[in-house]
C-alpha cells in the first residue's frame, strides 16, 4: 500500500508542478513536494536516505536540464530565477521523482539496464508532455531533443536508483 501512496503522491505533485507553470503559478508544485516529504519522513523508514537522495537528485537534475538550456534542446517557461539554468519547479520534479527511488520504483534496484531502456522511453516522454502542457518549447528538432533527453535519462535513472540503494543500505541498523 505505501508503494501505491507512494506513486499517487508523485503524481500529484508532477501535476501541480505541470498545471501550477501552465497556469502562472510556478510555486505550486512545491507545495505538493512539503506535503510529499512531510508525508515520507513519517511513513518511511529510509526518509534520512531519501531526503539526501532528493539533494543528489536536484543538483543532477538541475546538472541535466541545465545542460538541455544550454545546447539548445528545451527553452522552460516560468525560468526562474534566470533562463540559462534550470528552472526552480523543475528542481521540485527532480526531488520529487527521488522519493520514488525507494519506494514505488525500488523494484528497479538492480536491473540497472532495464532501468536505463525505461529511462530513454521515459524520460523524453515526460519533457513532451511538458511541452504539450506550455510548460517548455522544443529549442531544436525533435530527433535532436528526444535523443538528448533519452540519453541522459538513460544515465540519470539507474544512477539514482544505485544511489538510493546505497544510501539506503548505510542507513540501515
Amino acid at each position: 500500500m505505501k508503494s501505491a501512496t507512494n506513486l499517487i503522491l508523485f503524481k500529484i505533485v508532477y501535476g501541480m508542478s505541470l498545471a501550477g507553470v501552465s497556469i502562472g503559478y510556478p510555486w505550486l508544485g512545491g507545495v505538493g513536494l512539503i506535503v510529499f516529504l512531510i508525508w515520507h519522513a513519517k511513513t518511511s523508514v529510509h526518509a534520512k536516505a531519501d531526503f539526501i537522495l532528493a539533494g543528489v537528485a536536484i543538483l543532477l537534475g538541475t546538472l541535466v536540464d541545465t545542460i538541455n538550456i544550454q545546447t539548445g534542446v528545451l527553452v522552460y517557461h516560468e525560468a526562474w530565477p534566470s533562463a540559462a539554468i534550470a528552472p526552480l519547479w523543475i528542481m521540485v520534479l527532480w526531488a520529487n521523482l527521488a522519493l520514488l527511488m525507494n519506494g514505488a520504483l525500488r523494484w528497479l534496484q538492480g536491473r540497472y539496464l532495464m532501468a536505463a531502456a525505461i529511462g530513454a522511453l521515459v524520460g523524453p516522454l515526460g519533457y513532451m508532455l511538458g511541452v504539450k502542457l506550455g510548460t517548455a518549447s522544443y529549442a531544436s528538432d525533435r530527433l535532436d531533443f528526444v535523443l538528448t533527453t533519452g540519453v541522459s535519462w538513460m544515465i540519470a535513472l539507474p544512477l539514482l536508483l544505485l544511489i538510493a540503494e546505497r544510501l539506503r543500505q548505510r542507513q540501515a541498523p
